[in-house]
């Protein structure tokens, strides 16, 4: 990744310092980061994409390797011990195989764990898929072939979730008890019918499964959230990560209906290591950095030295949900820690026991 922290401060550190040292435990296992090297990709990211994906972005698309990733840690979160569950790029021009050995290696040489990305139509799992340190999966609607839009403004892809998980990919969960981290299709997100019932059937059908929605189902929003948490909250097996939520509504009500036990502490590495925040308009979502890219909102008018890292922001959502519930520390530890840290302690056992 390009100039990586370039525009990191004492504004920056003071930040953490007063906000967020005394808050967050000792140690913090991020859910949800993304690696990659530029060489995995096979063709190059269209212009069009490049409009409507962060990652996709001329700053960030040259990759963020484990090295950064420690950079980064390192650099934002000093004297703490910032873990990670990793997974590559899934988006089409990366070649997965590459993608998938590079996470393989980089959990066997630190001792830490990943999620495979599968193809959408996965019917073999690989033979050294444990060996590898792969405790489950992260399957994206982005790898389903599907007609492009013609109008970049927003970008939809409407298929279905079954689409991009298999049938074997399923299966295995089930049988292993894995992690299934969901990004979910279509511009609706949770308030589309379609979504929650291939949510809840999924639950429903495969009760060993540890689902995990991506971004709380990308609930950037609080009417994105606000009426089908309603739909998903009873299910034992769904867990939502918190990867790119600056909203603090959002959390409230996602902790308050769900549990703090089911709320798991994610990041999105590497585009929360650009400056910048999600806000809500209108019921609509709408990202705010303060260097101008095409996929986000800037002007030269606003006071960019007012801006802080997006990682930053989301623990801050966080904990103004939090100190609004009356939470304790021990709640807290759950949320940045201990969930994740739990739920691959029993997917170790679950894969031991078979």
């Amino acid at each position: 990744m390009k100039n990586l922290l370039k525009e990191f401060s004492e504004a920056d550190l003071k930040i953490f310092k007063e906000e967020f040292n005394d808050f967050l435990p000792k140690k913090i296992l991020d859910s949800h980061i993304h690696l990659w090297k530029k060489e995995f990709f096979k063709e190059e990211i269209s212009i069009d994409k490049q409009k409507t994906n962060p990652f996709a972005d001329k700053d960030i698309i040259d990759g963020f390797t484990f090295s950064d990733f420690k950079f980064v840690a390192n650099k934002l979160f000093p004297n703490k011990i910032y873990e990670g569950l990793f997974f590559g790029l899934p988006i089409k021009e990366i070649n997965l195989q590459m993608a998938n050995k590079y996470i393989s290696n980089v959990c066997m040489e630190n001792n830490c764990y990943g999620l495979y990305i599968p193809e959408p139509n996965l019917k073999n799992i690989p033979e050294d898929f444990f060996k590898n340190r792969f405790i489950g999966f992260k399957p994206y609607p982005d790898l389903v072939e599907y007609k492009m839009p013609t109008d970049f403004s927003e970008l939809d892809i409407d298929v279905s979730i079954f689409d991009f998980i298999s049938k074997k990919v399923l299966e295995f969960s089930e049988e292993n008890g894995l992690m299934l981290l969901i990004h979910i299709p279509r511009k609706n997100r949770l308030n589309d019918k379609r979504n929650i019932e291939e949510i809840s059937t999924i639950a429903t059908k495969y009760k060993n499964i540890k689902i995990i929605l991506a971004h709380a189902g990308r609930s950037y929003c609080y009417s994105d959230i606000k009426d089908s948490i309603n739909y998903l909250k009873d299910f034992k097996n769904l867990y939502v990560d918190t990867a790119m939520i600056n909203n603090f509504s959002v959390n409230k009500l996602l902790i308050k209906e769900l549990g703090p036990e089911k709320i798991l502490y994610g990041s999105d590495l590497a585009i929360a290591a650009l400056k910048g925040k999600n806000i809500e308009i209108n019921n609509k979502h709408y990202f705010v950095t303060n260097v101008p890219h095409s996929w986000s909102l800037s002007s030269s008018e606003m006071n960019l030295d007012n801006f802080t890292y997006f990682i930053y922001e989301i623990i801050g959502a966080i904990k103004i949900a939090v100190k609004s519930l009356n939470l304790g520390k021990e709640d807290i530890e759950n949320i940045f820690y201990l969930n994740t840290k739990r739920l691959i302690d029993d997917i170790l056992y679950s894969i031991s026991k078979n």
